[in-house]
This record gives structure tokens, C-alpha cells and sequence, in this order.
């Protein structure tokens, strides 16, 4: 199973890696015009003139390019003369500096592309939301080369993997190493958020609450289960989806220090992993932007004194301690097995009761750490929808 591997930007990353199993190395800006999946303040910030270097050392790897244009959501701009001449610059752009594929979510830019720019290819992202037969034939109907299906609601759903294979000749992705929420009832606005939170010239200039992710580490600490219904692959589970018919997976993301990243990939590439499972998972600790001297980099979007209350913004600070609980993933061979001709859509979790009964076994958290973790959670987001967030007196 080949790879597709984010870069962080950084200049250690690529003579490390084990390239093998890589196909892709993908990234982007911190910011452009169209935006992408991750806030540009959660992102390290690199010129264009050395987006071209390391393209170029990609290249010279034997690895292809993947730029990330995302976003959800243009605010409309993309049907203004001024919209267009922008994302015009932006694609000439990367068709100078030899990208050999982007990956977008939104139709009407894989179809522009596709006819401006034929040589490049197009992949959808799983922003996109592609979690039938019907969604993957309308983009493969478009154009798209490759698709990369929704993680949160098809990972475990082997009859509907198979069935798309079936029915589509594009090549299939998936993410192997999110946790997000089982069907995320956020990931809709939160794609959005990002979307906005990354795109040059938005009169916000980056700046906003990630609400969604402080709900969802919320509800996973109340209910360490959730960490099990989550739609990770193990590094030693992916052959269950080579023999489904899936063509690469992804690993995420860009965001993370060169050492995590390079752990990440040597897992995947060894097919096998013997420590926490949530070593795998991206985490605030673990990020580039938390090094120096990046940490002034995420100050600046967040001292927005006649936007936010910064001093109740500041409590959240003890939010991004490390997270202490412990999954091993030795625990979970076999796990995978259940799903194999399971369609979880067609019952309930509490019907189920097979991820509780695995978690109720395999989940290692310290009671007095998790409860006060809650507690702080709460008072955070009890702030957002009271007033101490956005007034001073």
C-alpha cells in the first residue's frame, strides 16, 4: 500500500524519511487565496521561494507533489473578476514550480482545473464528504483522478469500501490516523472554520475559536470510547484495506514536529507499531507551531484584544498539556476483524456495544487527570456561550 505523507515545512523532514512506500508528499502555504483544511495558525509559515526548493528536493526523492487547495468554503469570492485573476495567480503558480497534483473539495474547482490546467491531477478531498457509491460516481463523473473518502463515516464500513470500488475506476484514499468523532456532527462548520481561518485577505486575518475541536476532545474524554469508534487504520489492519480495493492511504499532518512525523511513517511503513496508539495521532505537543521560534508565529492571530476577551482566552492555555492516556496497540490485534462485513450505520453504538467493550478493556486513562480535564473543558466552553469570552466588564 503506497503512502501520501504531509511535509511540515521543514528542512529535516525529507532526508529522514523512509521513502519506499511514499508515493506523495502533500502541503500547502499557511495561507493563500483558496485556503485548506488547517487553520493557518496551527501551521508553520515558509515562503514561496522555499516551497520551490523543497518541491524540487521532492522531486529529485522520486516522490510527486500534492498542493492542498481544501477549503470548503470562498465566501463567494470565486465568482468575482477579482476572485478569479486570484486563483488564476495561484494555479499558474503551481504549475510553474512543477505541483503535479492538488487536492480540492469544492466541484467547481476540479472541473476548472481539469479544464484550464489538464495536465495536473485532481484529488478530492475528504473534506469533500464522499461516503457513497452515488457522491464517489458524480465526482469521478467531474474528473477527479483520485478520492480520498470521508474518514469519519466509512473507515469501518468495509461492504459500502468494497461496493465503491466496485462501482468507480479513480483511484480510493483513506486517512489512516485521525480521531475524529464517529460521524462528527461538527466536521461541516468545522471544515468551514478552516476553510476561512486559512485564506489570505479574510477580513478576520485567521483569527477564530476552534470551537469544534474543544467539543470534540470534550466528549472524548468524557467518553474514552469514542477514542475506539474513531475511523483510525492500525498500521497493521491496512491489508484489510488493500484487499477491499483501496489504492493509498494518507497520513496526517502537517502540522506535526519532524520527529513525530517520521514515527508516524516509519509505523505505516513497517506495518506495525508497539506503544500508545495516540502516539500516532497528531496532538498540540507534538507540533512544529509549539517550537521556538514559531510559538511568537501563533501569538500574533490570537492578540486580538477589541475581538476576544484575551485574558479569559488565556486560561484555555492548560488545554494543551499532553493528553495522559494510554491505548496499546498491541491490545487491538484483531480489532478490526469485527467490521469486516459489518455496517455499523444500520444499528446503534449503545445497541452495538462492541467499541465500549473494547475501550472498557484497552483504554488506560488516570481518573483524577481525566476528571479535571472534563472540568476545564466545560469551563471553557461554558465561556463561549456566556459573555467573559467577549466582553471585559
Amino acid at each position: 500500500m503506497k503512502l501520501s505523507v504531509p511535509h511540515n515545512w521543514q528542512a529535516d523532514l525529507l532526508p529522514r524519511m523512509r521513502k519506499n512506500k511514499v508515493a506523495e508528499i502533500y502541503s500547502k502555504l499557511a495561507s493563500d487565496f483558496v485556503g485548506g483544511g488547517r487553520a493557518s495558525y496551527a501551521l508553520p509559515h515558509v515562503s514561496k521561494k522555499r516551497v520551490e526548493k523543497y518541491i524540487s528536493d521532492i522531486h529529485r526523492s522520486g516522490i510527486k507533489f500534492n498542493y492542498l487547495i481544501n477549503a470548503t468554503c470562498l465566501g463567494n469570492f470565486e465568482w468575482t473578476i477579482n476572485g478569479q485573476r486570484r486563483l488564476a495567480a495561484l494555479l499558474d503558480w503551481l504549475v510553474d514550480i512543477g505541483t503535479d497534483a492538488v487536492t480540492v473539495s469544492i466541484p467547481y474547482l476540479l472541473e476548472l482545473i481539469k479544464r484550464r490546467y489538464p495536465k495536473l491531477e485532481v484529488c478530492v478531498s475528504t473534506q469533500a464528504g464522499v461516503d457513497s457509491v452515488r457522491c464517489a460516481k458524480y465526482w469521478e463523473g467531474l474528473g477527479a483522478d483520485r478520492i480520498t473518502l470521508a474518514e469519519r463515516s466509512v473507515n469501518r464500513n468495509f461492504p459500502l469500501l468494497r461496493q465503491i470500488r466496485r462501482n468507480v475506476k479513480c483511484r480510493l484514499q483513506l486517512i489512516a490516523n485521525l480521531d475524529c468523532l464517529y460521524h462528527c456532527p461538527f466536521w461541516i462548520y468545522h471544515s468551514a472554520l478552516n476553510s476561512h481561518g486559512s485564506q489570505n485577505g479574510h477580513p478576520l486575518g485567521g483569527f477564530f475559536i476552534d470551537y469544534c475541536s474543544l467539543a470534540c476532545n470534550y466528549i472524548k474524554l468524557k467518553d474514552p470510547s469514542e477514542f475506539i469508534r474513531a475511523g483510525w487504520i492500525r498500521p497493521e489492519d491496512v491489508h484489510y484495506y488493500e484487499d477491499a480495493g483501496i489504492d493509498s492511504i494518507k497520513l496526517v499532518n502537517r502540522a506535526m514536529a519532524t520527529d513525530s512525523l517520521i514515527s508516524v511513517v516509519d509505523a505505516y511503513t513497517d506495518g506495525y507499531y508497539d506503544g500508545n496508539l495516540l502516539d500516532l495521532f497528531s496532538r498540540p505537543s507534538k507540533n512544529v507551531i509549539f517550537q521556538r521560534p514559531n510559538i511568537f508565529h501563533k501569538f500574533r492571530y490570537f492578540f486580538r484584544p477589541f475581538h476576544i476577551n484575551i485574558f479569559t482566552l488565556l486560561k484555555a492555555r492548560k488545554l494543551l498539556g499532553e493528553i495522559k492516556i494510554h491505548i496499546d496497540n498491541r491490545s487491538l490485534d484483531g480489532f478490526i476483524e469485527h467490521f469486516l462485513n459489518e455496517n455499523c450505520d444500520l444499528k446503534s453504538c449503545e445497541e452495538c456495544g462492541y467499541c465500549g467493550g473494547v475501550a472498557r478493556r484497552v483504554v488506560n486513562i488516570t481518573p483524577d487527570w481525566q476528571g479535571e480535564t472534563v472540568l476545564n473543558y466545560r469551563e471553557c466552553l461554558d465561556s463561549l456561550f456566556g459573555e467573559r469570552m467577549f466582553r471585559y466588564i
